[in-house]
């Protein structure tokens, strides 16, 4: 049995002992120690005898897909599972179903999180590699079954080890291009026209969503980080890289292969996965449920205040593919206070010791 298998083991053990009692728990596993499979044998132990009806629900379309294939590699052939995504998860509220479990919970809307609390299941499990405070707070009910960090993922030598570095770009200043009002401004005058009047928003207490979106939106697709993205991956053409980039058009215009829900067809995705490629730009799609083999480097455009979700896309990077990996993460990050700050969020979770800034 190998140091990865007798993880594993502690950790069925232990949520089968754990539902003898209880009936709401969580499982906080960093990705890649196998979550899937270690609720496949909890099921297959707890209910030896029969098949229990199960609601299985999930935020992204990749991990449905993901959880089949492991139900078939685990030879797991219930008749009796459902899949529903969260954002249909109200429609099940009062199915009843034996065992409701929830895969990447910290991804529950508000609304949804309300749903999820009060589904009717007799057993309700909840996954997750990347359990922030915030999110342990939403849930009182629940209690912690297990956790194994990413930090013990390295020590044990499951996980590769990561750094980080932060890219602080400055907007362009140069090129000028026309505003709604049809005034020819700069980036950089367009994103500072933009703070002065959020802040003057905030002072007196008016709404700012609308004018943080089109400040958040003018960074996606700033020039600035543009070319240094370009420059950057220029240094990397023998790496395999992925490119988080938040927008289908940014992700169009990086000068590399893209992929998106606007995309025609899935080659370029295809081509990255069989290492026909070296180089994939994505938007939204890819943060969950996906493996990338071999992968060297995960490079960040866009990123939120969400630190579960940058924890999410770090361990796309750090599958211990060979001995002494140290998975490659880049950000860059406007030099602006308003992007400065939404990063050192974003990455609160993660270790500052292994965070640098350039």
């Amino acid at each position: 049995m190998t140091k990865h298998d007798e993880i594993q083991e502690e950790i069925i053990n232990k949520t089968v002992h754990f539902y003898k009692k209880n009936r709401f728990g969580y499982l906080n596993l960093a990705m890649r120690v196998g979550k899937t499979r270690i609720t496949i044998e909890f099921l297959k132990r707890m209910w030896p005898d029969s098949y229990p009806t199960i609601l299985i629900a999930y935020p992204d379309n990749k991990l449905k897909q993901t959880w089949e294939e492991e139900l078939i590699k685990w030879e797991y052939d219930n008749p009796s599972i459902e899949f529903v995504n969260f954002s249909s998860l109200y429609k099940h509220l009062n199915n009843n179903h034996e065992v409701f479990i929830c895969d990447e919970f910290h991804s529950l809307s508000q609304g949804e999180c309300t749903t999820a609390i009060n589904m009717t299941s007799k057993n309700q499990l909840f996954l997750s590699g990347t359990v922030s405070q915030e999110t342990k707070d939403k849930w009182p009910e629940f209690k912690e079954i297990a956790q194994f960090s990413t930090l013990t993922g390295i020590k044990e030598g499951i996980l590769a080890d990561y750094q980080i570095t932060v890219h602080l770009v400055n907007l362009d200043d140069k090129i000028l291009t026309p505003n709604k009002a049809g005034k020819m401004l700069s980036e950089k005058r367009k994103y500072d026209n933009y703070s002065y009047v959020i802040e003057k928003n905030r002072r007196e207490g008016r709404q700012t969503m609308h004018l943080a979106l089109a400040r958040n939106r003018l960074s996606l697709s700033s020039v600035g980080k543009m070319n240094y993205l370009k420059n950057l991956l220029k240094g990397m053409k023998d790496k395999r890289v992925v490119v988080f980039t938040g927008l289908s058009d940014v992700a169009d215009n990086t000068g590399i292969p893209s992929y998106h829900s606007k995309s025609e067809n899935n080659l370029n995705f295809l081509a990255f996965q069989s290492k026909h490629i070296n180089h994939l730009a994505l938007a939204a799609m890819g943060k969950m449920g996906v493996t990338y083999p071999d992968l060297d480097s995960v490079i960040l455009l866009n990123f939120t205040y969400n630190a579960e979700e940058s924890s999410q896309i770090l361990n796309r990077a750090i599958k211990l593919d060979y001995h002494g990996k140290v998975a490659d993460l880049h950000v860059i990050c406007l030099n602006e206070p308003a992007e400065t700050k939404k990063v050192e969020q974003s990455l609160s979770m993660l270790d500052k010791s292994k965070i640098k800034y350039l």
